[in-house]
């Protein structure tokens, strides 16, 4: 009730708060328990600019989203969570300066929100610009409801605790989607704790560290070997919160909701207490493991994925010779020697085949295999196929070594 006073309190900080230049205000105020008033004055600032983006479309309504970002950022791009909560990866950067970007989005018969999000990257990474709804079919709310937060209700007393209360958030936001259950990695959590202990220390939520990089970087410091390297982090003040805040970003739900993961580690260290609530800094890291395979079992649905493009004969001899090949490979052995056992094994098939070539390949997903790609020479008549699992240098433990021999009858 008393604005000057509001006012003279803010004056000292003033020139502070306005030499980052914000481009935004926002002042909200409340009435608590015990007849005590609370006012917050909220400026924010802008790294990006953008055309004016309607809040809610027609029926088959289509938004152009176009805008550039501003200095230090540049690599824009558009992510989109739909209303069936996928995401779309929906914007391309346009321009010599790689600092506009372009994107549409098509409400088409969709009902309800999609969530749009505008990214760029500068020296600490990915970085949130913008994020925001647009309605489809429907009016764009005047007013909003916030419940609640459990996180008042039922606090972590703990970091270890509030690592656990996230991973079960985490599980069940996947669950919900239909997603299999991220299994704990305590080798990755230790990596986690150690980027969230130093945002905690340096006051920077960043993805890219001067002092440990990139997470892909922390990763592979901490001698774990993995094909898939994603990251999240916040600084929030609840496990709830933060978890609600990043499904509510589509960049960080994609990572969330990856079906390339298996494994996480989270790591949550605790800040301050501001206004009676604890501080948190959050870091998840997801990784792939991938599963134990049945080589022949994989083997054959490959043979028969590769039947749909072009049919080639089944050799047992070349079978054998490119068994033993990825066996090799699997089992660490020099790639230049296993190649040229191969070579001399397949030296008995001559009065066979003129010619005998080889595809090598190693992945940690068999969905990655793309049989048309695999075959693509047009004159081999007949086929073997040898598929190994083992530890690689690079996708770590579980790689699926793949050996294809294509031969050339006489």
């Amino acid at each position: 009730d008393q604005p000057d006073a509001i006012v003279e309190q803010l004056r000292p900080r003033l020139a502070e708060l306005l030499a980052a230049g914000p481009a935004r205000l926002g002042v909200g105020t409340a009435h608590r328990d015990g007849d005590e008033d609370v006012t917050v004055v909220a400026l924010q600032g802008s790294g990006v600019r953008t055309r004016p983006i309607p809040r809610a479309l027609p029926d088959g309504g289509v938004a152009r989203i176009e805008g550039e970002v501003l200095p230090p950022y540049g690599s824009p791009e558009v992510f989109i969570t739909h209303e069936d909560g996928s995401v779309s990866r929906a914007g391309a950067t346009v321009g010599a300066a790689g600092t506009k970007f372009r994107a549409e989005l098509d409400c088409g018969k969709v009902t309800g929100k999609e969530q749009v999000e505008i990214t760029a990257v500068d020296s600490s990474g990915s970085t949130v610009l913008a994020n925001f709804p647009v309605w489809c079919r429907a009016d764009a709310p005047t007013e909003i409801t916030v419940a609640p937060s459990t996180d008042d209700s039922s606090p972590v007393a703990t970091e270890a605790e509030a690592e656990a209360r996230m991973l079960d958030l985490v599980n069940r936001d996947r669950a919900a989607a239909g997603l299999p259950a991220l299994t704990w990695d305590e080798r990755v959590a230790e990596v986690a704790r150690g980027h969230s202990r130093e945002m905690q220390q340096t006051g920077a939520v960043a993805h890219v560290s001067a002092t440990t990089g990139t997470a892909a970087d922390r990763v592979k410091a901490a001698g774990i070997r993995s094909a898939a390297v994603l990251e999240n982090i916040a600084r929030a003040y609840g496990v709830a919160e933060a978890e609600d805040g990043l499904m509510n970003s589509p960049g960080h739900r994609a990572n969330l909701m990856s079906p390339a993961v298996t494994h996480v580690g989270i790591g949550v260290i605790f800040g301050e207490q501001v206004a009676g609530r604890r501080e948190m800094f959050i870091t998840q890291v997801f990784t792939r493991v991938t599963p134990p395979i049945d080589p022949a079992a994989v083997a054959s649905d490959l043979r028969a994925a590769i039947d749909k493009v072009r049919t080639l004969s089944q050799d047992e001899a070349l079978d054998k010779v490119a068994v033993a090949y990825a066996q090799e490979l699997a089992a660490g052995h020099d790639a230049k020697q296993a190649s040229a056992r191969a070579s001399r094994s397949l030296e008995a098939l001559a009065p066979r085949y003129r010619r005998i070539g080889s595809v090598v390949t190693t992945v940690s997903d068999l969905a990655a295999l793309d049989p048309e790609s695999l075959v693509s020479d047009g004159l081999a008549t007949h086929l073997g196929i040898g598929i190994a699992q083992g530890t690689h240098e690079e996708l770590g433990e579980g790689a699926i070594f793949v050996v294809l021999l294509l031969a050339f009858g006489r």
